[in-house]
């Protein structure tokens, strides 16, 4: 009889930066890249959003069925829609599969960066300050932005962590959700 292992974190992402991003900030945690499996829409193979989207229920589904104390993180653009929009598409997703809504206590972390990763990117090393500008192409935006984002994301969101006057509301507003990444 064979088994499949499965993965202690599942990254529902809409790109390979989001995924760098998380990555980086779940090694800094100590997690083990053979500890985490990516689900991503391939480049340019559509939209971002509507993947996650249409893939989070049964994803929710999949690690509620796993007995591991598996966890899922979600990141889901806000783009234009507001935080709050995101997060009820996300709910309705899961009312429309028949699946019961997330819990406080589960590992499901719904991360809704307004308008994209990249804003969470250059305001995490100090260069944005602004949600409505599309930073999607900013040149800042590099692995070693990314890497150092990462490191500061691991730095806010850590006990009794001083968070910044420049952290932007989407980042401020999502913090509390990285508590539920278990240890």
């Amino acid at each position: 009889m064979t088994t499949t292992r499965i993965a202690k974190i599942i990254l529902l992402v809409e790109d390979q930066t989001t995924e760098s991003l998380l990555r980086r900030y779940l090694q800094r945690l100590g997690d083990d890249n053979r500890n985490i499996r990516v689900r991503r829409i391939q480049d340019g193979r559509g939209s971002g959003e509507q993947f996650v989207r249409e893939r989070y229920a049964s994803e929710v589904r999949v690690l509620r069925t796993s007995h591991t104390k598996a966890c899922l993180i979600v990141s889901i653009d806000a783009d234009t829609k507001t935080t709050s929009e995101r997060r009820q598409q996300l709910e309705r997703a899961l009312r429309d599969a028949e699946e019961p809504a997330r819990e406080a206590r589960e590992r499901i972390l719904n991360l809704v960066p307004k308008r994209n990763i990249e804003t969470w990117i250059l305001c995490l090393n100090s260069a944005a300050d602004d949600e409505t500008t599309d930073y999607r192409h900013d040149s800042r935006v590099d692995p070693k932005s990314i890497r150092s984002a990462a490191q500061a994301l691991y730095a806010w969101t850590r006990p009794n962590a001083l968070i910044p006057d420049i952290c932007v509301a989407s980042l401020t507003e999502c913090l509390p959700e990285f508590d539920r990444i278990p240890e």
